[in-house]
């Protein structure tokens, strides 16, 4: 237990340090602290549980393989996001998949109002899907897994500015996909 708490204290740089040494006691708690958001990453990418976990192995491999050459110029999210899309990239490559991209659901809803809703939902991810994969990415990065804009625009290798640009055009193609949808 007092060996598990030692590690979950450390910062991600310094478990990258231990794991650049094969300790994998390192490894465990950086699976442990990055997981879920990889997971969700890839899950709303994929729509595919199974998937998204293959994909967040293959970030955690990475991770491992790299660690003696990992230096900290960035936040290590950032580096890790960096990796993470590289690896969506070339799944998409591979296997073509798209991301699924949905509001939550009210708790109490009638049956009609819930085929509505699947509707819709099946209408935004079409129209998300539309999208070129730069601007998807940068919608998935900074709508669903919370990083800020730099972040964003780092993960990507892009300006600030460009990410901005991205996400305008990203909207206004959604916006106008879905006119029929909007209220009013």
């Amino acid at each position: 237990m007092g060996r598990a708490l030692e590690y979950s204290n450390k910062s991600d740089e310094e478990l990258m340090a231990l794991i650049a040494r094969r300790d994998y006691n390192a490894v465990a708690t950086m699976v442990s602290r990055h997981q879920r958001g990889l997971l969700n990453l890839f899950y709303r990418y994929t729509n595919d549980r199974l998937l998204a976990e293959d994909l967040a192995q293959e970030v955690f491999l990475r991770v491992y393989k790299s660690a003696p050459l990992y230096e900290s110029r960035a936040l290590f999210k950032v580096w890790l996001y960096r990796v993470a899309k590289n690896v969506c990239l070339n799944e998409l490559k591979t296997l073509q998949v798209f991301e699924k991209l949905t509001e939550q659901k009210a708790e109490t809803v009638s049956p009609q109002e819930e085929m509505i809703q699947a509707e819709r939902e099946i209408r935004v991810r079409q129209a998300i899907e539309m999208l070129p994969e730069r601007q998807k990415l940068a919608l998935i990065l900074r709508r669903f897994q919370g990083l800020s804009q730099e972040e964003t625009a780092e993960v990507m290798e892009a300006t600030s500015e460009a990410i901005e640009g991205l996400l305008t055009r990203a909207k206004a193609r959604l916006r106008l996909a879905l006119a029929d949808l909007q209220p009013g």
